[in-house]
Parts: structure tokens; C-alpha cells; sequence
């Protein structure tokens, strides 16, 4: 009957444990949401530490928050600069940049300048430099240069010249060839023209001398002119000294070498006697 009666007592404990969980639950439900409650209670009311007497209210309805303007914010300095192209009231406005090379004024007017290397005939016709090249011939007597220089117009009328061109040693004043009264006929305004001329004899002289003199109308325009001479130096390579030097050397070359072999084969000859 022991036995009995305490299993009937059992029984009715976990019936009243059974019965007073789901009341716990729910004690435990309420007591989770007074938390939150007053949790939520207190953010909303209680200012942050780090707020400097600024009240912020938050709304949990789904509405959009109205800021609050702050006490600290302060208007921008003016008299700053603005970007290109804009303006602000009491601030500098942009210093336009000038465009480079604008309104210079210095570029050469007409054709009374003269190039590099050029002379002038009182502005109206000019005379570039004389230019020279050479090449060698097979007669050692011969040896051709080629001369050319540029004559330019700048009268409003055409002109007419005459170019004289010669050629000496560059040691001696002995004239080599010469080529005289080359025609430069009807040289239009504005025209620049090439005059060449071929001059030969130029030996084994090495250096050479070239020379050219244009001879202008006597007045152009109404203004005096006056003859010019343009000068140039040019190399023409001696084939025939350099050749007889190249002779020269060989044979002394070749007369050491005997000398010595010479010597070496007398002294063997006499040791085997």
C-alpha cells in the first residue's frame, strides 16, 4: 500500500508541474517586454552624455525624422576662390589666362628679310653662301668641283645678273678654272633661284679654293647696287700622293724584312761550315 500511495502522490506532482509551466512561460513573456518597455522608455527620454544640450526624439511610427538644426554650424568664409567660369557674391572672381603668341606683332613683314647665310644688296636681291663638293678623276691632273649658291628677288621688279666663278689652290693664288658671265635672265619678284657651275683642274692641291661674284643691275627700283663675292673652301681627295706614299712604305717594309732575313741566314751558314 506504500508502494501504491507514493506513486499516487507522484502523479499528482507532475500533474501541478505540468499545469504551472505554461504560467511560468507567461510570467516570463511579461516580464521580457516590461524590460524592453522600459529600455526603449529610457532612450527615448534620456539625453547621451556626448550631446551638447541638443533633445533628439526618436518616432516609431514609420514617418520620416525632422532634423534639428544644430547650434555649431557656421556659414562658409567668403572670399575664396571659385572654380573657372563661376562667380559668388563677396568672393574673387577668375582672372582670365592670355592666349600664348596672341597679338605679338613681331612676325617679319614683305621680303626685304634676309635668311641665315645670306647678303644683302640694299634689301633688294640676296646672295646665299656658296656651296662646294669635289670628286677625284683618274688624271692626276684632273679632279672635278661642283659650286652652286641661291640668288633671291626681293624688288617688285624681275632683274637680271651675271655670275662669275672660279677656283685657286688653297696655299697658292693660282687660279685653277674659272667659269665667267653665267646668266641669271629674268629673275622674277619673290623668286629664289639655284646657280651652279662646274669647275675642274683641281689636281692633287687637297685644299681648294672656290670662289663666285654676282654682279647685279646697276640700279633696281631706283636704288644702287653693287657687286658681291661669296667664298668656300672644299677638300679634293689626292689619290696619287696617297698612293705614292702607300708605295712609299711598302717598299721600305719590304727592304727591313730582307735586311733581316739576311742577317739570320749568314750566321746559320757559317755555324754548319
Amino acid at each position: 500500500m506504500s508502494r501504491l500511495g507514493r506513486a499516487r502522490r507522484s502523479r499528482s506532482r507532475l500533474r501541478r508541474v505540468g499545469l504551472s509551466a505554461p504560467r511560468v512561460a507567461a510570467a516570463g513573456v511579461a516580464v521580457a517586454l516590461l524590460v524592453l518597455a522600459g529600455s526603449t522608455g529610457a532612450s527615448a527620454t534620456t539625453p547621451s552624455p556626448n550631446d551638447s544640450g541638443t533633445l533628439s526624439v526618436t518616432i516609431t511610427d514609420g514617418s520620416t525624422p525632422t532634423p534639428t538644426p544644430s547650434a555649431s554650424a557656421s556659414p562658409p568664409a567668403s572670399g575664396g576662390s571659385s572654380p573657372a567660369g563661376s562667380s559668388s557674391g563677396g568672393g574673387a572672381r577668375p582672372v582670365p589666362v592670355p592666349v600664348s603668341g596672341a597679338g605679338s606683332g613681331n612676325g617679319p613683314s614683305g621680303g626685304g628679310t634676309s635668311a641665315a647665310n645670306e647678303v644683302s644688296l640694299a634689301g633688294m636681291v640676296y646672295v646665299g653662301g656658296l656651296n662646294a663638293s669635289s670628286t677625284p678623276e683618274l688624271d692626276p691632273a684632273g679632279g672635278v668641283v661642283e659650286v652652286w649658291f641661291s640668288v633671291r628677288n626681293a624688288a617688285s621688279t624681275p632683274i637680271d645678273a651675271t655670275a662669275d666663278f672660279w677656283m685657286d689652290t688653297g696655299i697658292f693664288p693660282q687660279r685653277l678654272d674659272a667659269v665667267d658671265d653665267v646668266a641669271i635672265a629674268g629673275l622674277q619678284p619673290g623668286e629664289s633661284r639655284v646657280v651652279s657651275a662646274r669647275l675642274r683642274h683641281g689636281g692633287q692641291w687637297t685644299l681648294l679654293s672656290t670662289h663666285v661674284t654676282l654682279t647685279p643691275p646697276e640700279s633696281v627700283d631706283g636704288v644702287a647696287l653693287t657687286p658681291v663675292t661669296r667664298d668656300a673652301l672644299t677638300l679634293l681627295f689626292p689619290w696619287v700622293v696617297t698612293g705614292l706614299a702607300v708605295l712609299a712604305g711598302l717598299a721600305v717594309l719590304v727592304v727591313q724584312i730582307v735586311r733581316r732575313t739576311t742577317r739570320g741566314v749568314a750566321p746559320a751558314a757559317v755555324a754548319t761550315t
